[in-house]
Formats: structure tokens, C-alpha cells, sequence
């Protein structure tokens, strides 16, 4: 399954590949140790760095040296394979891609690659199909996310591995080969490098990688995988190349509902393909239904996890697949239920049990009969919920039929999706999940109530802290409601029409954790007020730091005081700092949001946000009028009067 031109021929240059290397040679600063495969494009060895520590090195052809164009856009996107970090994906760590002597080294990663894992063990069955398609997906989203298409995704660039499937050998060679004009594919006129059959119809006709590529060779990969045959067969290359084009693949004895979306995914036409999404959905239901006819068989296992084929990563696949370039599957990973939901240990749940909780009958395969394989033949599941700790076997749907010989086991999707039973009409997307509005910060609103506010402290200080107290409470109130109100909207994922109600009903609870929350916020807040009360006053009262001095003759007597307006200052100067921690202090943030919330009700847009700037700015100067008294009165309650020091 190495790469040729899809014409059948070796491209041009093909002489000039160079001799094997020995084992011990120096090269690039790596010491050889073996050969571990070559091809059109290069020849790939193990070696040594040195350190000591065991890496793949890749030596390129020389004559792919030709553009630079082609050449600098690969040296970008190795670059961004090197920051690149998943369990999935080969790390790329070193690359030399000038002269003859190019090179990329990736980690060597141990394990057998999914050819040799499929050529020997069979196909998969629905779980490690699942498992695979799974993991896959979330590698590739995150090397589509770098900015980097595989371009080379089939069976032998697949690592079969202890800790999950590996994406090895990246199609940089073929980046190599691409001359950047009108056909960016071709090495030469009329050769587009590539493996048949894991080649995208758009490639075959001379257009340029993108992620919908690298996804039709995913689904190409996958159908390997589950039936053990290569989904367009393998020659004639002219025959494999025209059933890719016409979309008409190889996905006898598969369980209907998958064979549906890897069909759907490997049609020819971009525009019509399934996405990442809704295969993966496919393939999780089927996956759910392995394991009900394991739970159905309930017979002894013989074995442990170790016979597990495709290991579950810990945290799952968890691609998070966003719409594709055509809009498709924009539900992501977690709403399609792609990190296995509902195949954990607690049970299954979803697709599989009806309204009475009776077990639905196993999947339906499509072109051929079926049973049930039961005992310890079968690998044991890990993650998905049925393994050596239920006491139960695996039990899963197998082809026992012959398969069609010739053109007949090609079909184009219209035919494979007729064959399966009326359930698998294509499953609408599901709701789009409730997203919690990021409301947008009001501060030139919030900030507009502390003028009036730091203008009433400044002689009446007892009747502003109790005002600050009354505002921190309803934005408290405002918060905790909206607070549950998107809660609610996220559990029942939209709106419901008796949100209005609900909040009514619970409008007293809020109220109660309003009051509640704030009392130790407003004595965070309270306490460094009265202190900077205390402090000011000492720092300007009789004999010591004189501002505005007094001349009269109690004045002078003490050594000195400063004018009334000099604490009431000071008293303004309080609550601005007992403001601004109530606001910013312990547990000010569901205030905050809850000062937000209301200025979006009461004060919307900048016309609102303007009238209540201009309303506070017209209270602060109707309560600066006992200022201009000379002198000004302070009044203190709810206390006697001003600290005595």
C-alpha cells in the first residue's frame, strides 16, 4: 500500500532515490540503526540522537527539491507540527529541508501499524471501530487546527499502540513534490502522488489537500479497518481510481447504520459528504449495540482487557469537530456523544433501550447474513462498559456470509443507504445547546452611581454606606437569579416559556441569598471604610497635618484644626474605598454580574447607559448642595458623631 502516481508509474526522479544507508552511518547528527520502510517519495529509519533516544528519521528524495514556494509553505507547516502537541499525533522534532540531504525526524512511535493490525487480526468490531474512529478525529482536528493537512492518511500511516491509534508519516514528501501551480498535486504533468483508493476524488483530479480531503481518507481508513478489505479494492489502479471517483465502496457485511455513514462520507462530490460528526455518531450507536448484545449474551469471560484491541485513550477522543468547510455537523463532539456517552460503567443509555427498557434488537448488516460471535475469542471492551469486571462476554456482529464477487460489491451510497432498515434515515442534528450570553461590561453605568453615592458620604455617611448596602443586596438578588435562570436554559438546552414563572416563584429564595451573601461583603467593604474614617480624621484633626486651616480662636488654642470640608473629603474618600471593594472584593462577582444583567433591563444600549449616567450626574449635584455651607454640616447618624481619638 505505498505510494505511486495514480496512473500506476513511478514519478520522474524516481532514479535518482538514493542508497540505503548502513546501519552505523552519521547522518544529519542521527546515527542509523535499521531501515524501517521506504517509498516513491523517501526512505524511513530508525535511529539514534545524541542522547541516545530512539527517533524515525525520514531522508527525502533529492529531487524533490524543485520549488521554493512548495518548499517554504512545508517548512510552515513543520513548524507547526513541531508545537504541536496530542497522545495521537507522532511529535515532529527536528527537520532539515534545504539541499540534498533533507530530512524530518518524528518520534518513534512503537506499536504495528493498522495494515499489519487489520491483515492479521481481521476487521474490527463496532466498539474498536468506534474507538479508532474516535480518536482518529481528534488527532486530525488538531492537526487541521495547526494549520496542517496529513495529505497521506491510510492504514500504514496509522500506529496501533499501547496507549491508542498514532498518526505517523505526515505527507511532507508529497508537500515536497507539489510544483505551487494551477495543479498543486502533481509531481509531473498528469502523476498526482498518492496511495489509490485512500485518495480523495478532488486529489485524482488535480485539486489541492485540504481537511475535507484528509476526511475522506479518515472514512476511506475506517471501512478498511471494519471489513479488512480496501473499500475501492486494490487493483487494477485505473479500476480503483474510477470506483473513488464514483463514490462506489466496498462496505459488505457492515452493520447498515454504519456502512450508511461511511458511504455518506466517501461520496465524491465534497459538497454531498457526511462530516466527521455524523459518522462518528454512526458509529457510537452501533457501538452501543455491540455492547447490548454482550449484556444480552451474559455468558462468563474468559480473558482480560489485555485482548482489547484499540486502547480508549483516558480522556477519550473528544475531537470537539466543528462545522466543516461546507457547514456540516456543527453539533461538536460532546453533543454527538463522540467521548463514548452512555458506554461507561454506570450503563447504557441512548440508542439501544426502548420506553420500557426492554433491549432493542442488534444492528442490521447490510449485504449479508449474520450472528452473534460469543466466548473468549472476542477482545474483551474497555471503556465502553462490558469488560472482564461485568462478567460478561463480548458479543458482536459478524459477517458470515460470502462476500459478492467483482463490480457487485461496490455500491454507490443511494444504494447502500436503500438496503438498511427505515430507522436509518439520517438523524437530524441535535438541538443546538444553550450557550450562556457573555454579557458585555457596563462600566461606565456602575461607575456613574458613585457619584452620587461619594457625594452623600461626605455629609451623611451613615445614610450613603446604607445606600451602597441596598445596591450591593439587588445586584446580589439580580445575580443569584440569573445565575439559575441560565442554568435552567442549560439543562433544557433553550428557552422554555415558563422561565418568567419560575423565576417569580423563586424570586424570595434569591432574595434571602442576596441578603445573605452581602453581609460578609459589606463588612469586608464596611471595615476598611471605618478604618479610613479613623485614619483621616487622626491624620488631619487637631495639631497635625493642616490642609485648610482655621483661624479662629479655638483653632489656634489646640495647636491648629482643619475646615469641615477637609473631612468631609475624607468621609468621600471612604466610600469610594468601601465602594470599590464591595464591587471588586470577596465574593463581588455574582454582584457584578447581577449589575450587568440589570443595566441590560433598565438601561439598554448607549441611549440607556446615556439617561442613567445623565440621572446620576443630576443627583450627585442635587446632593452636593450641603457642601456649599460654610461651614458644611455632617450628620452622623445612625452614631453620635464623628470617631473621638
Amino acid at each position: 500500500m505505498g505510494d505511486v502516481d495514480v496512473e500506476g508509474v513511478r514519478g520522474a526522479g524516481a532514479a535518482d532515490t538514493p542508497g540505503r544507508l548502513a546501519a552505523g552511518t552519521e547522518f544529519g547528527g542521527y546515527t542509523i540503526r535499521s531501515l524501517l520502510g521506504r517509498g516513491a517519495m523517501g526512505a524511513v529509519y530508525e535511529a539514534v540522537d545524541g542522547g541516545g533516544s530512539a527517533v524515525a528519521l525520514k531522508v527525502l528524495h533529492a529531487h524533490l527539491d524543485r520549488d521554493p514556494v512548495a518548499r517554504e509553505r512545508l517548512r510552515r507547516e513543520v513548524t507547526a507540527l513541531q508545537r504541536l502537541r496530542h497522545p495521537a499525533v507522532a511529535r515532529v522534532l527536528d527537520a532539515e529541508l534545504d539541499g540534498q540531504g533533507a530530512f524530518v525526524v518524528t518520534e518513534l512511535v512503537k506499536g504495528r501499524t493498522l495494515e499489519a493490525e487489520i491483515d492479521d487480526g481481521g476487521p474490527l468490531d463496532p466498539i474498536d471501530l468506534f474507538e479508532l474512529a474516535d480518536q482518529l478525529a481528534a488527532a486530525l482536528e488538531a492537526v487541521h487546527l495547526a494549520g496542517v493537512v496529513h495529505r497521506d492518511l491510510k492504514p500504514s500511516n496509522v500506529m496501533v499502540t499501547a496507549r491508542g491509534p498514532v498518526l505517523i508519516d505526515f505527507g511532507i514528501a508529497q508537500a515536497l513534490g507539489e510544483t505551487g501551480q494551477a495543479s498543486p498535486t502533481l509531481t509531473t504533468p498528469g502523476f498526482v502522488i498518492g496511495t489509490p483508493g485512500y485518495l480523495a476524488p478532488e486529489l485524482i483530479d488535480g485539486g489541492a489537500p485540504t481537511p475535507d480531503s484528509d476526511w475522506w481518507s479518515w472514512a476511506a481508513l475506517l471501512a478498511f479497518a471494519a471489513t479488512g478489505r480496501s473499500p475501492f479494492g486494490v487493483r487494477p489502479t485505473d479500476l480503483v481510481l474510477r470506483r473513488s471517483r464514483e463514490g462506489r465502496a466496498d462496505l459488505v457485511g457492515l452493520p447498515a447504520r454504519t456502512a450508511r455513514a461511511l458511504a455518506g462520507a466517501l461520496q465524491a462530490d465534497p459538497s454531498a459528504r457526511w462530516g466527521p460528526t455524523q459518522v462518528a455518531r454512526a458509529l457510537r450507536r452501533d457501538s452501543q449495540d455491540a455492547v447490548i448484545a454482550a449484556r444480552v449474551a451474559g455468558a462468563p469471560v474468559v480473558g482480560d482487557d489485555a485482548t482489547q484491541r484499540i486502547a480508549a485513550h483516558p480522556g477519550g477522543g473528544r475531537g470537539g469537530y466543528g462545522p466543516d468547510a461546507h457547514g456540516r455537523d456543527g453539533s461538536g463532539a460532546d453533543g454527538a456523544g463522540l467521548d463514548g456517552a452512555g458506554l461507561d460503567g454506570a450503563g447504557i443509555d441512548g440508542p439501544g433501550l426502548d420506553e420500557t427498557g426492554a433491549i432493542a434488537a442488534p444492528t442490521m448488516l447490510v449485504g449479508a447474513p449474520t450472528q452473534l460471535v460469543l466466548g473468549a475469542s472476542a477482545p474483551a471492551v474497555g471503556r465502553h462498559g462490558v469488560d472482564a469486571h461485568d462478567g460478561l462476554t463480548r458479543a458482536v456482529p459478524v459477517t458470515t456470509g460470502a462476500v459478492p464477487l467483482g463490480e457487485a460489491r461496490y455500491q454507490p451510497f443511494e444504494a447502500i443507504a436503500a438496503d438498511g432498515p427505515d430507522d436509518l434515515a439520517e438523524e437530524p442534528a441535535p438541538p443546538e445547546a444553550y450557550t450562556r450570553p457573555v454579557r458585555r461590561r457596563r462600566t461606565g453605568t456602575v461607575a456613574a452611581f458613585l457619584a452620587p453615592l461619594v457625594v452623600l458620604a461626605a455629609t451623611r455617611p451613615g445614610a450613603a454606606f446604607a445606600a451602597l448596602a441596598a445596591l450591593v443586596v439587588l445586584c446580589r438578588v439580580a445575580g443569584h437569579g440569573a445565575q439559575a435562570l441560565q442554568e435552567r436554559r442549560e439543562r433544557f438546552g433553550a428557552r422554555r416559556a415558563s422561565d418568567g414563572v419560575v423565576a417569580a416563584v423563586k424570586l424570595p429564595w434569591h432574595a434571602f441569598c442576596g441578603v445573605v451573601g452581602a453581609i460578609p461583603q459589606m463588612l469586608v467593604s464596611g471595615c476598611l471604610g471605618v478604618l479610613a474614617v479613623v485614619g483621616g480624621y487622626w491624620l488631619f484633626g487637631a495639631g497635625r497635618v493642616m490642609l485648610l486651616p482655621r483661624t479662629d480662636v479655638e483653632a489656634r488654642s489646640v495647636g491648629g484644626m482643619n475646615e469641615t470640608i477637609v473631612f468631609c473629603g475624607v468621609l468621600a474618600f471612604a466610600m469610594l474605598l468601601a465602594a470599590v471593594t464591595a464591587w471588586f472584593g470577596p465574593a463581588g462577582a455574582i454582584g457584578r454580574e447581577g449589575a450587568r444583567a440589570l443595566a441590560r433591563t433598565v438601561a439598554p444600549g448607549w441611549i440607556g447607559a446615556a439617561v442613567v449616567v445623565v440621572a446620576c450626574l443630576i443627583a450627585a449635584w442635587i446632593l452636593a448642595g450641603p457642601l456649599l455651607d460654610q461651614p458644611p454640616t455632617i450628620h452622623w447618624w445612625p452614631t453620635q458623631g464623628p470617631p473621638q481619638l
